[in-house]
């Protein structure tokens, strides 16, 4: 399997043919949910049913309030003693797996959307009651959430032990946003692209437990409550204090906060007495390559794959401002379309040309896996090797991508690659609201290299490094980053002439001084 400038041209101009700007319709979230309820016969559905089920050429334009909410105690189940083990990884797939079933059925009380499990982050958005003139309820039911699934985190603790209690930091931003479909046949999921979900994602952005909304958000609470300026990073469903305690939004919101907790208690209890949310049974097997052939449906906890493996992060650059000035200008159809071919192209360079394995996209990011070996065990030098030539495929197609397309040469791509043990199965309630789940060090390793690259670079982690064979641990030497790394380039560096059918052009590859990983921190 390799990557070849004809191939990927005639894919991305098959993509783009399925999917074209003027194919593409555009329309509010009220237009939609009004044409799914005609086409019902008149029976409504809740928004988060139908974001399920956004047709590939339909773009719904919405105003909500995203939610990120990030469990920090994650990091420290992965390893025991410094190393990740068996018995540390089903730790921590154990404490997603609760988590991620708790957090479903209050979302579910709430009636709110839950978006994607990514790790151990959520995101959520609240999408009603509709309109401009509602977002202020809509952020009152985002606090209301935030507050409870904090507490619902320390119930869980509480109920079940001291093995699922966590600090959670939740990051809040309102504002415009495009929801499309984000996955393909029985991987369903809604995607939100523009900017509230990217800002909340960076509030949720640390190590410091608390609620952190954006200025935009704070604005709004600072009218409703009388919240000391600290009290927001301290929050639980009892710090919200009205100012007419006797009548008003605030005792409406008290409420519906104590009826969704009842109505989750009743259901977390029934659920846990029939086995069907904690104490999973979890069973490791090794994989032989390629991971392509992955169903996740036919790996619950009782058999997930656990394995050393390549995971990559690759980001399209400027694409969340791209997408603010689409819907300002009305490009959002261009958009849209142009993010589809993006996406498939990148997913299809990593299953059609080198065998891997996509978990999922997150927004305009997409995570996969590979591996190369036998039966028995993993090749970890060759699978760096492959890891790094399928990143260098991904840019070279996503540089096609700019020839092909519309109005994206300013974009960028940056790609995170890092090596190590991974399980891979599905998590949380059974059926189609489980999660596709592939939570390591590795991964979380490779998110952070791909933060800390320019939208020209690719960098990778400590461990990929130190396995890599010699020509590459040669051209990361400096920072473990390199500049340009499209296919051309990456032949060159693995020690083989180019192929003369590939012709993408691209800038020289170059190494880079060592750096800091970048750390996002937005204060409150």
């Amino acid at each position: 399997m390799a990557w070849s400038t004809e191939k990927a041209r005639q894919r991305i101009i098959k993509f783009k043919d399925s999917c074209p700007e003027t194919g593409m319709r555009v329309e509010d979230m009220r237009s939609f949910l009004e044409g799914a309820r005609a086409l019902r016969g008149g029976v409504a559905a809740g928004s988060g049913e139908l974001l399920l089920d956004i047709p590939r050429n339909r773009a719904i334009t919405t105003h909500g309030v995203h939610i990120y909410a990030n469990l920090l105690g994650f990091n420290d189940r992965l390893t025991d003693g410094g190393r990740e083990t068996e018995t540390s990884h089903e730790r921590s797939l154990q404490f997603l797996h609760t988590h991620y079933s708790a957090c479903d059925q209050l979302i579910r009380a709430f009636g709110i959307q839950r978006v994607d499990f990514h790790g151990s982050r959520l995101h959520a958005v609240v999408l009603t009651p509709l309109g401009s003139e509602n977002e202020g309820e809509r952020i009152r039911i985002a606090m209301e959430f935030s507050a409870a699934f904090r507490e619902i985190v320390t119930r869980t603790a509480s109920r079940f032990g001291q093995a699922y209690a966590t600090g959670v930091r939740i990051g809040l931003d309102s504002g415009p946003a495009v929801a499309i479909d984000g996955g393909k046949r029985d991987e369903r999921e809604p995607l939100f692209i523009g900017s509230p979900a990217n800002h909340a994602a960076k509030y949720a952005a640390g190590d410091q437990d608390g609620i952190y909304p954006s200025p935009r958000v704070r604005a709004f609470i600072d009218s409703a409550y009388d919240l000391a300026t600290n009290a927001v990073t301290g929050v639980s469903e009892r710090t919200f204090v009205a100012r007419d305690a006797a009548s008003g939004p605030q005792v409406l919101a008290r409420r519906r906060l104590e009826d969704a907790f009842r109505a989750f208690q009743d259901e977390y209890e029934s659920r846990h007495a029939s086995a069907r949310i904690v104490e999973a049974t979890f069973r490791f097997h090794h994989k032989e390559p390629p991971l392509a052939s992955i169903q996740f449906a036919e790996h619950p906890p009782s058999n997930t794959i656990r394995m050393p493996l390549a995971s990559i992060f690759a980001d399209i650059d400027g694409f969340t401002a791209y997408v603010d000035r689409a819907m300002q200008t009305g490009r959002v159809a261009e958009a849209v379309s142009n993010l589809h071919v993006l996406r498939a192209e990148m997913a299809a360079v990593l299953r059609d040309d080198f065998g891997g394995r996509k978990i999922r996209f997150i927004g305009d990011c997409v995570h996969g896996l590979i591996a190369e070996g036998d039966a028995r065990e993993t090749d970890k030098p060759q699978t760096v090797e492959q890891a790094v030539v399928t990143a260098a495929g991904i840019r070279s197609s996503f540089e096609l991508c700019q020839t092909l397309l519309p109005n994206i040469g300013e974009l960028g791509l940056s790609i995170g690659i890092e090596l190590g043990d991974t399980p891979i199965c599905r998590l949380g309630l059974r059926g189609t609201e489980s999660v596709r789940c592939a939570s390591s060090r590795a991964t979380c390793v490779s998110e952070e290299e791909q933060q800390r690259c320019n939208g020209r670079e690719t960098a990778i982690g400590e461990v990929a490094y130190a396995e890599a064979p010699t020509p590459i641990r040669h051209a990361f030497a400096g920072g473990r980053k390199v500049s340009n790394l499209n296919t051309r380039n990456a032949r060159v560096l693995i020690g083989t002439m180019a192929s003369p059918t590939e012709s993408t052009a691209a800038a020289p590859m170059r190494a880079h001084l060592p750096a800091a990983p970048m750390r996002a921190h937005l204060s409150t």
